[in-house]
């Protein structure tokens, strides 16, 4: 007998397996020779990149970089100067199974960071970064989703799978220039300037992914003829457009951003007085893209002439599921330590939110974490002088995502803006801000396939079985587990016995089973 399978070609891809890693970096910094020496640090902090990523035998190679911020006040005055520097380093996170040319997906985040004062000139800083990565592979596989042949039965079900469907990159300049109000001085310097990327709109059209987004960029400078520090915040908008050449509205779509270089430069206004701080920004966007498709499953299958063997693959996938965010205003009171003097003046508040923990339940994600304050300030006391000290505020924050499961993979980060502070009295500062938290969630499954079917010859004793018998139904019997029992037709046990009901046959009941070939007669 002949029988043509149907199969459909689906692409996914393979989740392999995470791990997580932990690297110490340290490294010297040596103040530039027009800087003042270091009387006291006021504020360190620092970012953790991941430069490269590279899946080889049962590992992750990662590279990446620390950038540390220092801000810092000389033996006289109360002026503030910075002082930033990197350092390298390298990784490996160990995840059993990946191989070369595999995907990878790896965060890095601070954990810890420190500093030592060797010298006036120099400084030995430290900070333990936490890595977390996971291995993907891509990988195609044939689904027999159909048979074609005379007197074949089959049982079926659909199934769904989530295909990866086609991948693109596009990188983008974004510009923005911050005019400071006329009644304050010239800008002398940029003491910090840090990026982030947030309100993405990302709509995927035919044939390309849209995306829509702003960069808030967090500036403190100081002026010219004042040691008061100067903290803004600006929004720089930007589009950019990925061209995938099978893009579909109802795709589901994974961007990726990654800032590749910022720089800052002081400018003057039509007057001629540095009033102005322009941004460059570059920015890559990467979009992966996924589509829900459905497959017919094939659960069993005989004939009249025939029985067949299934070849069964489980196919372990992984795929984007969705992301989300939440916004929340944080309010807290700052205290000064008892044994330090209260303050005078605020000179400035850096804050910095980091997660400690995220847990996935019902259609929510929960993130927990504390925000760091380094408050630095003018002291009250007799012989004045500049401060800091540091104080962490816990914040929790839950993330609605109507289907995430616990099983579900998340990673998450958190931004922080439209930070203000003010004295509240000499020992306590209030600060406000918004604090967003952001999701991406990755979800893996399983899924049972038939690769192949085979047909095997029917036994000697249906072969032998008159053309018509009777059998009593038994417990847990259905009427396609009596047909194929008989290789013969659900329809015709239907027909011949009158049956109105077909998914309700009891116990007991006696039918007539007949051979394929009696009902032809």
């Amino acid at each position: 007998m002949s029988v043509d399978l149907i199969r459909n070609m689906i692409n996914y891809e393979k989740f392999i397996g995470e791990g997580t890693g932990q690297t110490m970096v340290s490294g010297d910094i040596v103040i530039p020779d027009r800087n003042p020496d270091i009387e006291k640090v006021l504020c360190i902090d620092g970012k953790a990149y991941v430069v490269s990523s590279q899946a080889t035998q049962d590992r992750i190679i990662i590279e990446g970089k620390m950038v540390f911020e220092i801000l810092y006040c000389p033996s006289e005055g109360e002026k503030v100067f910075s002082i930033s520097a990197s350092s390298a380093f390298n990784q490996n996170i160990q995840v059993p199974g990946s191989a070369d040319k595999m995907l990878c997906k790896v965060n890095a985040a601070v954990e810890h960071i420190g500093y030592e004062l060797i010298t006036g000139r120099k400084l030995k800083v430290n900070a333990v970064i936490n890595l977390n990565g996971a291995a993907v592979d891509r990988d195609k596989t044939e689904v027999v989703v159909d048979m074609k042949g005379e007197d074949v039965q089959t049982l079926k079900s659909t199934i769904d799978a989530d295909q990866f469907t086609g991948e693109g990159a596009n990188q983008v300049i974004a510009k923005g220039r911050i005019d400071i109000l006329e009644d304050k001085g010239s800008i002398k310097s940029i003491l910090k300037n840090s990026v982030d990327i947030h309100k993405k709109d990302i709509s995927v059209q035919e044939g390309k992914v849209v995306i829509n987004a702003c960069i808030l960029t967090r500036t403190l400078y100081q002026l010219e003829e004042s040691s008061e520090l100067n903290y803004i915040e600006q929004d720089i908008p930007f589009v950019s457009e990925i061209n995938i050449e099978n893009a579909r509205p109802d795709m589901k779509c994974d961007v990726d951003f990654k800032i590749i270089d910022c720089y800052n430069e002081i400018k003057e206004n039509d007057a001629g007085e540095k009033k102005a701080i322009e941004n460059e920004v570059v920015v890559d966007s990467r979009a992966v893209l996924y589509e829900r498709v459905q497959l017919q499953n094939i659960l069993d299958a005989y004939s009249a002439g025939g029985r067949f063997d299934f070849e069964k693959q489980s196919v372990k996938g992984m795929s984007f599921f969705n992301e989300g965010a939440s916004r929340q205003d944080i309010k807290e009171t700052l205290s000064i330590p008892s044994e330090m003097p209260g303050a005078a003046y605020i000179r400035h508040v850096n804050v910095k939110p980091i997660v400690t923990e995220t847990k996935i339940v019902e259609d929510k994600i929960i993130v927990e974490g504390v925000i760091s304050c380094c408050a630095i300030y003018t002291a009250a006391a007799e012989e004045g002088g500049l401060l800091s000290f540091q104080e962490e505020v816990p914040f929790k924050s839950a993330i609605d995502m109507p289907g995430v499961k616990i099983d579900m993979i998340p990673y998450v980060f958190a931004g922080i803006q439209n930070v203000t502070y003010e004295k509240a009295s000499q020992r306590e500062i209030e600060i406000k801000a918004n604090i967003e938290c952001c999701a991406k969630i990755y979800k893996k499954y399983v899924m049972d396939i038939v690769s192949n079917i085979e047909e095997v010859e029917i036994p000697d004793e249906v072969k032998d079985m008159p053309s018509l018998i009777i059998y009593i139904v038994q417990p847990s019997d259905t009427l396609w587990k009596i047909a194929k029992k008989y290789y013969t037709a659900i329809e015709d046990i239907i027909s011949l016995n009158d049956i109105e009901d077909a998914d309700n046959i009891m116990p007991g009941m006696k039918l007539l089973i007949p051979k394929k070939n009696f009902m032809r007669g």
